[in-house]
């Protein structure tokens, strides 16, 4: 009776760290992956396990973003003032890609 309890307990627990690192990286994101804080490499979107406690996976939105710039007043050539208003995109670049894009 006593093995058969420590059996269903150790299966329990096993089953509960396997589910507990399971991890969902979307289309629009990438995994970065870092075993003991240190980087590994970079996960593509789909299924991952990760050993909980060891490996951690963050996960970073490669989408095209925009952030609006607060409008300035600047001095032109001509000595006259004018207000500039500007939108900035950005988009995360893999690191593995390169320099040339």
């Amino acid at each position: 009776m006593g093995i058969t309890v420590a059996i269903v307990i150790i299966l329990v627990v096993a089953v509960n760290i396997f589910l507990a690192g399971i991890r969902v990286v979307r289309p629009t994101e990438r995994g970065l992956v870092e075993t003991l804080g240190k980087y590994s490499k970079f996960a593509l979107p789909g299924y991952h396990w990760v050993i909980p406690g060891i490996i951690k996976l963050n996960q970073i939105n490669i989408t095209e973003q925009m952030i609006n710039a607060e409008p300035q007043v600047i001095i032109t050539n001509d000595n006259l003032n004018t207000t500039v208003d500007a939108q900035v995109y950005f988009k995360v670049r893999d690191d593995e890609q390169g320099r040339e894009s």
